[in-house]
């Protein structure tokens, strides 16, 4: 009995010293709660001491008083329940908001058993030196996301216990790593966003850490990376990513075979390097996005059948999906997202069953869609959560198997090329809480049952491009209850959901944005609807025929004042612009209420909108004067548009000097004055439009040096006078110059020629014409109006491309510089109705983008230049009214242009579709038969090239006559050449066409 007793004693004994150290270390457990120590004066004295220099406007460390003798209770702080020595300080603010600030205390160095600290994402700005290499029982250590002055400090080589160093951007100055090498036992670094690029071969210093088993390097502005080798059996994480690395690393990352986790993202690799990792079969996640890589995607990669995560997003990476990665049934997360990839998804993918979020978006795949679904559908359980699809060439209907992906959190079939009715399935996704199927061809009904279980939905995006020819209807029933009561964004735009308001709305209490453009409601809006919506930032009912008043006259008026966003652009409202508006949306940023029926005058409460950066009142009744300093504090204002209304006066200087101000748009009122010098201090302008009022004054000499980047300059109709200098030339971004229906005289400046905006034919940078859209901060095209022939011609294509120089109704003399045939992008010239002497320029014709041209009631002389024919995009014509003579070229687009008017007054012209020209005995297109121009002897001439036309018909056409296989060659010959020029003009279409879709996708994509 005492033999067992004492072997039992041994054995606790025994158990109690090899715990010992365990106990020792836990922070705040206890078994005998009695024995209990508190914590010891000098530390809590020296934590109030570091609470002084700390500066917490959020009192989060408020429980740390003197009179709160128990430092261990404090927030934070973790003591030895034996010891009652303080091992534990945990500070960390990374997911806080409550960040401390200052410097740290060097009183901290009194908790000499500390071995945890964690001061990260806090504000501390200086740490003492000596102080941090004094706590040498440190077992881990992160300071990361704070922002100290000065160097690392070196004393950090004294913790030789350290096992964890955060040091992830801490602003820290680094020249060398040397106190690494000390560092014996450390198995987690982490020196992410510290540039590095200075350390040179101190990075070897790393090398010396025997234990390290985590890895971080991330954006350390690196480029080249040492061979290590004394850790490749022990590191299993590496993240290298955000540095400036190429494939030429390849050979020190080939010694890494036990890695499970390694990020080589945001680098320059462009291929190579798979062959470096492609047997890391231990590896759990490979992340290489955004690299450039442009090779396809390696059958090898099949045999990584250990990693849940492959992150290939945006790259280069071209070719098919592999089937092999189908035998990857591990994969919980596939990137693949933002490449040129292409074919079908591959059917192996319906074995990923335990895919969490395939992304798939912004490629070239293509095939029916409803093979892939059916497939992923078949998994049990199904864990699929987030599916993108989006920007694909993906075609067909969307089967009713997606119902089956009951998991189904996120999902984006956006942009693609389906069609078809949309399933009621969808209605079963119990769990989805983002949906964006715009950008389709679906057509069809969506009722009740599409919605019926998605009441986690938050995200609702069912859009198209314009109103498609049979529109998506909501046919929902008139009591319908949404269930999607947690809605934060909903776009419809272009669907059916009129004629009513939707009433169903009325239930969506949490909105941020609510876009109801062009939904065919014609109905007014619901008093009801102004008591909602307390959290509305963006509200675009643009687009409909909505009456009545604006919402903010409403009873109540609208319940949100975090209203950055208005557009009723395009309805039917009426009545006079709210008083209060600055009371009831303070916030305002974007506000379009053109086309309506609005009158009155602009009220000063918009006026005093100071967050306002676009503007936008077109096409209204509204009347009487701005009110003077009108948005003088709108800083941000970007866009200003008060075009086609009946405003009056002159134009306050504060508009003038707005400093952001870009599009500036008040065509078509009744304003007077001159243009202000307050205007040459608004560099960023880029359109100016001021057409169709009562300016008048010169046009300022400054605006040339001072306006760099201005492209569109639309003065018309106006009583401009004075001359245009050659400093106005030094707009070279110009692409709109519209200066018709003025006073404006003198030449016509040479240096024309250096719009180097017109120069080009495709612009590499084409610029979003000025008009409010119906979408937010969308600028749309307009139709713009040109002056030819005394009538108006409407432009039908899009602004972006257009360049166009307008001079018609003005007095212009002189002669027109040749430079001008320099401008090779131009669309439209008009300099008729001047007093334009001289010839028409030789080089017309290289102008090949102009497709209209109206020189006409000039005083022009001389012939038609021959080259005029090659103006093939030529659509419109007039050079009537003027002194020119000889023959109308024939061939090519002129051939098109059948109309006699566009060359009448013009007595000495001939040729079709004038009358033909007649030789004269004594004229010959004007000339004397014995003389010409310069001495030129006419008769001599004509018989020399009689005789000469003579003898070269006969001495081939004869040859091909008496020889049957001379004739034979010559014409298969001719066949050939037709044959080859019809087949590249061909091509050439084809890729023209190709080269416009791309580049129209390209812009709906990005735009």
């Amino acid at each position: 009995m005492a033999t067992a007793s004492i072997q039992s004693a041994i054995l606790l004994l025994s158990i109690l010293t090899f715990l010992g150290p365990y106990l020792q270390t836990t922070k705040l457990c206890s078994c005998i709660d009695d024995r209990k120590v508190g914590c010891h004066s000098i530390e809590r004295l020296a934590l109030l001491d570091f609470k002084k220099g700390v500066e917490d406007n959020t009192n989060r460390l408020s429980s740390w008083r003197l009179d709160n003798e128990d430092c261990c209770k404090w927030q934070g702080v973790g003591c030895n329940n034996i010891t009652g020595y303080v091992e534990e300080l945990d500070l960390n603010s990374a997911n806080d908001p409550t960040q401390l600030r200052g410097g740290i205390s060097p009183s901290l160095a009194q908790l000499k058993h500390l071995k945890y600290l964690d001061l990260s994402g806090n504000s501390f700005d200086s740490i003492p030196d000596q102080f941090i290499g004094s706590i040498k029982e440190l077992r881990y250590l992160d300071l990361s996301w704070n922002c100290f002055q000065g160097r690392i400090p070196s004393h950090l080589g004294n913790l030789s216990n350290l096992h964890y160093l955060g040091l992830s951007r801490t602003c820290f100055s680094v020249q060398e790593l040397r106190f690494l090498s000390h560092l014996t036992s450390l198995e987690y670094l982490d020196l992410s966003r510290l540039d590095l690029s200075k350390t040179g071969e101190s990075l070897q210093y790393i090398n010396m850490l025997n234990s390290l088993s985590k890895l971080h390097l991330s954006k350390c502005q690196l480029s080249s990376f040492p061979l290590f080798t004394n850790f490749t059996t022990t590191l299993s994480v590496l993240d290298l990513s955000g540095n400036d690395f190429d494939d030429s690393i390849s050979l020190s990352l080939s010694n890494f075979r036990k890695l499970e986790v390694l990020d080589l993202s945001h680098n320059n690799f462009r291929g190579p390097i798979f062959k470096a990792i492609l047997n890391f079969t231990s590896l759990l996640s490979l992340d290489l996005t955004g690299n450039g890589i442009q090779v396809p995607i390696p059958k090898a990669i099949g045999q990584m059948t250990s990693l849940r995560t492959l992150n290939l997003g945006e790259n280069d990476l071209i070719g098919p999906i592999p089937d092999v990665l189908g035998n990857l049934t591990s994969l919980e997360f596939l990137y693949l997202d933002t490449n040129h990839l292409e074919g079908p998804i591959p059917l192996s993918f319906g074995g990923l069953c335990k895919l969490k979020k395939l992304y798939l978006s912004t490629n070239n795949i293509s095939g029916e869609i409803i093979e892939f679904m059916n497939g992923i559908s078949l998994c049990r359980p199904n864990s699929l959560e987030i599916l993108e699809l989006g920007y694909t060439k993906l075609t067909g209907n969307l089967p009713y198997s997606i119902g089956n992906l009951r998991g189904l959190k996120s999902l984006f079939l956006d942009h693609t090329s389906m069609n078809g009715t949309i399933p009621k399935s969808l209605g079963q996704l119990s769990k989805l809480e983002e949906l964006d199927l715009s950008l389709n061809a679906w057509d069809g009904e969506l009722s009740d049952d599409h919605f019926a279980n998605l009441k986690k939905l938050e995200i609702l995006y069912i859009t198209f491009d314009k109103t498609p020819p049979e529109p998506l209807v909501f046919n929902l029933s008139p009591n319908w209850v949404c269930p999607f009561t947690k809605l934060i964004d909903l776009d419809l735009t272009n669907c059916q959901l009129g004629p009513l308001f939707p009433s169903w709305v009325r239930n969506l209490n949490q909105l941020d944005t609510l876009f109801l453009e062009n939904v065919g409601i014609s109905d007014k809006i619901p008093d009801w609807f102004a008591t909602l919506y307390p959290s509305l930032e963006v509200l675009d009912l643009s687009n409909n025929q909505i009456s009545g008043k604006v919402p903010l006259e409403l009873k109540h008026g609208l319940k949100s004042t975090n209203i950055a966003t208005l557009n009723l652009n395009g309805n039917l409202f009426s009545g006079t612009i709210p008083l209060n508006i600055n009371e009831t949306m303070p916030n305002l940023s974007f506000l379009s209420l053109s086309n309506n029926l609005l009158e009155g005058g602009i009220p000063s409460s918009i006026c005093n909108l100071k967050q306002l950066a676009v503007l936008s009142l077109s096409s209204n009744n509204l009347s009487g004067e701005l009110p003077q300093e009108c948005l003088v504090d709108s800083k941000s204002l970007e866009h200003l548009d008060l075009s086609n209304n009946y405003l009056s006066g002159e134009v306050p200087i504060s508009i003038w000097s707005a400093p952001q101000l870009s599009i500036l748009s008040l065509s078509k009122n009744d304003f007077s004055g001159k243009i202000p010098s307050n205007l040459k201090t608004l560099g960023p302008l880029s359109v100016i439009d001021l057409g169709e009022n009562r300016f008048s004054g010169n046009l300022p000499m400054w605006m040339g040096k001072r306006l760099p980047n201005l492209e569109i300059l639309r003065l018309r109709s106006n009583s401009f006078s004075g001359f245009i200098h050659e400093h106005h030339c030094l707009l070279h971004s110009l692409r709109i110059l519209d200066l018709a229906h003025n006073g404006l005289s003198g030449t016509i400046p040479h240096c024309f020629g250096d719009f180097s905006g017109m120069a080009t034919i495709n612009p590499t940078n084409p610029f979003s014409v000025y008009f409010v859209g119906t979408n937010s901060h969308e600028l749309e095209d307009q139709v713009s109006v040109w002056i030819t022939r005394g009538i108006e011609l409407e432009y039908n294509g899009t602004l972006t491309f257009l360049k166009c120089i307008d001079l018609s109704h003005n007095a212009f003399s002189g002669e027109i510089p040749k430079e001008i045939t320099r401008l090779l992008g131009l669309s439209i010239l008009n300099l008729s109705m001047n007093h334009l002497t001289g010839s028409i320029p030789e080089k017309i014709g290289h102008m090949r983008g102009l497709e209209v041209l109206d020189l006409s009631r000039n005083q022009l002389s001389g012939s038609i230049p021959p080259s005029i024919s090659a103006l093939n995009s030529l659509n419109h014509l007039n050079l009537s009214n003027n002194n020119l003579s000889g023959r109308i070229p024939s061939g090519n687009q002129l051939q098109t242009l059948p109309d006699p008017s566009i060359y009448t007054g013009n007595p000495e012209l001939c040729g079709a579709p004038l009358k033909d020209c007649a030789v004269h005995p004594n004229k010959i297109h004007g000339l004397n038969h014995e003389e010409g121009e310069g001495g030129f002897t006419w008769l001599p001439f004509f018989i020399s090239m009689t005789i000469g036309f003579v003898v070269g018909f006969w001495s081939v056409c004869g040859t091909l006559i008496l020889n049957k296989s001379w004739r034979y060659v010559f014409f298969r010959f001719i066949d050939d050449t037709n044959d080859t020029i019809l087949i590249f003009m061909a091509v050439r279409k084809a890729r023209l066409a190709r080269r416009f879709r791309l580049g129209r996708n390209h812009n709906d994509q990005h735009g």
